[in-house]
């Protein structure tokens, strides 16, 4: 009997923005990889075209310590920018949005309730990735399923998260969505294996690229512009705006 290839799906997020009074918007983006071969192919090319670039953004440039500066949203240069964001977005970007003056005080002004939200704002995101791959074709839910989320460790040092994993499968094998857990769903996956990492974005290409995401979103947002020209799969929390409207197919640009 021909043995079945197990199926892998690999998200990496970052987030950018607090949930505060004193911002108005805050948001988590990402970009997703069906296999490992689509992963190493992203971050041969994407680790090809930083190389190329790094050397601008050192101050030891004339005398190199090869300590290299990680390339960031706050500090790259428009044009390469450009030049990343075109490469990033022929794979699958996410995003969600939070437009906090719809959030309520006692959440914003409350840091663990300001962790609940943010840990249900990743797994709402997450479980809406999956449902799109299984929409699309990519994955089958009757089959296993290897997870692996990457996640930036200073989102886990600003937020806090409140047993993430547990709620991602908790999300997808259950099927409990709502944020006070008076409703339930069914469950997406019947066999998930999931992996949850907290990465340093200063060694981790994939949570860098995740920054760019997440900053790209975050601006758009705030200036009003189309998302959907940019993110394959958006959502808005805790309420859709006439303004930002989410866009339900998940699938690649070329």
């Amino acid at each position: 009997m021909k043995k079945t290839k197990q199926q892998e799906v690999y998200i990496n997020l970052d987030d950018l923005g607090k949930l505060t009074n004193k911002e108005e918007i805050s948001v988590y983006g990402g970009i997703v990889f069906i296999s490992k071969k689509e992963k190493d192919k992203f971050l041969t090319q994407y680790r090809s075209i930083i190389k190329s670039i790094k050397c601008n953004y050192c101050e030891h440039r004339d005398k190199c310590n090869n300590k290299c500066p990680e390339i960031k949203n706050t500090n790259i240069q428009p044009n390469d920018k450009r030049r990343i964001m075109n490469y990033i977005k022929k794979y699958y970007v996410i995003g969600v949005t939070i437009h906090n003056n719809d959030v309520y005080d006692y959440i914003k002004t409350n840091k663990s309730a300001r962790g609940r939200f943010n840990d249900y704002a990743l797994r709402r995101l997450i479980k809406n990735t999956i449902k799109k791959l299984i929409k699309n074709k990519k994955i089958d839910p009757n089959q296993s399923l290897k997870l692996v989320i990457n996640i930036d460790e200073q989102s886990t040092k600003s937020n806090g998260y409140y047993k993430l994993y547990d709620g991602i499968l908790e999300e997808l094998t259950e099927g409990i969505i709502n944020y006070n857990y008076s409703i339930k769903y069914k469950p997406l996956l019947s066999n998930l294996e999931l992996y949850l990492t907290y990465q340093d974005s200063g060694k981790n290409y994939l949570i860098q690229a995740a920054d760019l995401i997440a900053g790209t979103i975050r601006k758009m947002s705030i200036d009003k512009d189309d998302i959907d020209v940019f993110v394959d799969l958006s959502l808005n929390l805790p309420k859709m705006k006439k303004s930002h409207k989410a866009l339900p197919q998940l699938g690649r640009r070329t």
